[in-house]
C-alpha cells in the first residue's frame, strides 16, 4: 500500500481501535487464500496481516477475522464470498468478496487487482477501483477530497 494510505489507516485506527480485528499470522493469510483460485495482491494480504478485518470509514474490509462491530457471518472474506456465491450474485464467481456496499451489494476483488461491485439494483457489475489500495484510499477513507 502506498504509504499516505498506510498512515491513514494508522490514524484513523489510533481513534477508532476498536472498528479493527486482531492481526493474523502471515502463515494463516497464505494458507487461508490459497483456497481462493487466483493471487491475491499484496496490499490486501498485508492488511488482512496487520488487521485483521476491519470497518474502514463507512466499509466493512473482510479479511480473516471480525472486528466487534461486525456480523457474527462476517468472520472471513472466504465465508462472506461463499454467502453471496450461494445466492448466485452476479460477478461474484470470479472474486474475493471484500466489502458490502450500504445496500448490500457485494464488492470483490478479481484476478486483476481491480475491484468491483455487483449492484443488483442497477443490475450492473463495475469496477469501483484499479486496486485495493485505491478502494481503501478513495472509498473507505475518502483521501482524495482532503
Amino acid at each position: 500500500m502506498k504509504t499516505e494510505t498506510l498512515a491513514a489507516l494508522a490514524a484513523f485506527f489510533a481513534e477508532f481501535p476498536f472498528l479493527k480485528a486482531e492481526p493474523v499470522p502471515r502463515a494463516e493469510v497464505d494458507a487461508a487464500f490459497a483456497k481462493v483460485h487466483f493471487p491475491l495482491p499484496n496490499d490486501y494480504k498485508h492488511f488482512v496481516e496487520v488487521y485483521g478485518g476491519a470497518i474502514v470509514g463507512p466499509y466493512r474490509i473482510y479479511g480473516l477475522r471480525r472486528s466487534k462491530p461486525m456480523g457474527n457471518d462476517e468472520e472471513s472474506a472466504l465465508a462472506v464470498t461463499e454467502q453471496f456465491s450461494k445466492q448466485s450474485w452476479p460477478g461474484v464467481e470470479n472474486w474475493l468478496v471484500i466489502s458490502t456496499d450500504h445496500c448490500g451489494n457485494p464488492i470483490g476483488m478479481a484476478a486483476d487487482g481491480k475491484v468491483w461491485i455487483s449492484d443488483h439494483d442497477l443490475g450492473q457489475i463495475a469496477v469501483v477501483a484499479e486496486s485495493f489500495d485505491e478502494f481503501i484510499s478513495g472509498w473507505c477513507l475518502n483521501l482524495a477530497k482532503r
